[in-house]
Order: C-alpha cells, then structure tokens, then sequence
C-alpha cells in the first residue's frame, strides 16, 4: 500500500486482515469496501477486496467439507517410523497396497519416495502417529534404509517438480530435511545437504509468485497446535496486506533458505493465502 496512506485506511485494511484471518470473510469484504472508498486508487486495497470477494464466491458455492488442514511435521513420524520397523515384521508393497491415511502423503509418489524399501505405515508398523515421533528415536535404524529413503525423497522432489507438482516437491523436500536433521547419519546429512538447491526450487514452486501480497489465513494463535514456532509468528505478523513474499523475504531476519522452507510450510497448511497484485 502506499506509504502516505490515512491512519484510518490502515487501521481497516488491518481490521480486515483479522476478519480474513478467523474466517469471517464478508467482514473483511464489507470493510476493505471502506479502504478502497478511502483510497480508491490504492491497487493492494483493489486486490485484497477482489481476492475476498472470490473467496466468498468460492465458499459460497463449494460442498461443505471438514478436512484437516495440513501442519508442518505432516507425514514425518510415520515416515521415519517405516523407516525403523524390524524385518521381521516387512511385507513386500504392491500394487495393491493400502493408501495412507494422510491425504498430503498420498498425492507424493510414495512407491518413489521410500525408495522400494517397501515398508509403509498402511502395512501396520504405525497405529498411531503421534506415538510414532514419540518414540522413534528409541528405535535402531538402519544406515542403508535412511540412504534409500533420503534418495527417493530427492528423486520425488525432481519428479514432482517436473510433473508440475509443486505442493507434493515441497512436501519431499520437507521430508528430506527432516530426515537429514533427525536421523543421525552423516551420510544422509550429506545427500540432503547437496541438493538444498534443489529443495529451494521446490519451496519457491510452492509458495508462487513473489510478486503475491502473502496474508494470514488462520489466526496467530493455532500455529503451535500445527507444529509452528516463533518464527513463523513473526513472519505472520509481518503480513500486513502491503509486503509482497520478496519483502517478507527480505525482513524475515533468517537465512533465505530457512524463510522459504518456512514459508512453503505456511502454503502446505493453508496458513496464508497469496493475494496477486
């Protein structure tokens, strides 16, 4: 927005932003009108205004559905848990395998992401996920799996990034840090690490044009419930309905990579919502 705007246009655009952010879209619509009427020639207050407008539309027309939004561990408890079930208790995968039960997870190439390690957390070595990141780490893993899997969730992010899947590449390469970072082995450490480039590609697929005015979705305060820290409060503090992803970039006092890793996590839980200018 531009910076000789009146107090009282911000102070609605901000008003707004709150309706947008717990959901209450035709208040946000009802009082980004009066910004626009304020500041009829300000394009940020046109977009916000015609962005919320569609959402209404959307919303108005669409199916009731109740689907879980996404959090940023997503599959990974799982994931790792499959990772470190007992041989004994394998079973080959097929064609005839069970779907998982995340929804985010079934739209990655699972078969690629694991490598043709064959253990899933449909075959029952998982009942319960959050037992799972409970108690992963008391269980031994094994080297080569981690290596295999680290591969297949390098070989699906650059699969799903040349399908045009941009969500599913981010979701790979979210996978792939974690297990670098979680999973004890240099090695896998050192197959992550040399394909970051890669991953940032994947996290600014995902994210979209940083030309997009970025916007709160979901209220500051469920953000820990979906596995958030501080990082991300301030990065939505600063959505202010005039910064583009670039400038969010540009102040978010973390590394690039980070802030976009970051903000690829936002979009994967439908915590922000992009706005084009």
């Amino acid at each position: 927005m531009a910076h000789d705007v009146s107090r009282e246009a911000r102070e609605l655009l901000q008003r707004g932003l709150e309706h947008y952010a717990r959901g209450r879209l035709r208040e946000a619509v009802l009082v980004w009108q009066e910004v626009t009427a304020l500041q009829p020639n300000d394009p940020r207050a046109r977009s916000l205004l015609a962005f919320a407008r569609a959402r209404v539309r959307e919303r108005d027309t669409r199916p009731a559905t109740h689907a879980a939004r996404d959090t940023l561990e997503s599959p990974i408890p799982g994931f790792l848990a499959s990772l470190t079930v007992v041989e004994a208790d394998e079973r080959a995968s097929d064609a005839s395998q069970e779907p998982s039960a995340d929804g985010e997870w079934d739209r990655a190439d699972t078969r690629r992401v694991l490598g043709g390690t064959s253990e899933l957390a449909a075959h029952g070595a998982v009942q319960d996920e959050q037992n799972a990141a409970d108690t992963w780490k008391e269980i031994p893993i094994q080297d080569e799996r981690l290596r295999a899997g680290a591969r297949g969730l390098v070989d699906e992010c650059q699969a799903a990034l040349k399908e045009g899947r941009a969500e599913s590449a981010a979701l790979a390469a979210e996978l792939a840090l974690q297990l670098g970072e979680r999973g004890g082995s240099p090695e896998v450490g050192g197959i992550v690490d040399s394909t970051r480039s890669l991953f940032e590609h994947a996290f600014c697929a995902c994210i979209g044009d940083m030309k997009c005015t970025p916007i709160r979705a979901i209220p500051s305060e469920e953000l820990p419930a979906r596995g958030f820290d501080h990082r991300a409060a301030f990065l939505l503090s600063r959505m202010d309905g005039m910064l583009s992803v670039g400038d969010l970039l540009d102040i978010a006092g973390m590394p690039r990579f980070d802030a976009l890793r970051l903000m690829a996590a936002l979009r994967r839980a439908q915590a922000v919502d992009m706005v084009p200018i």
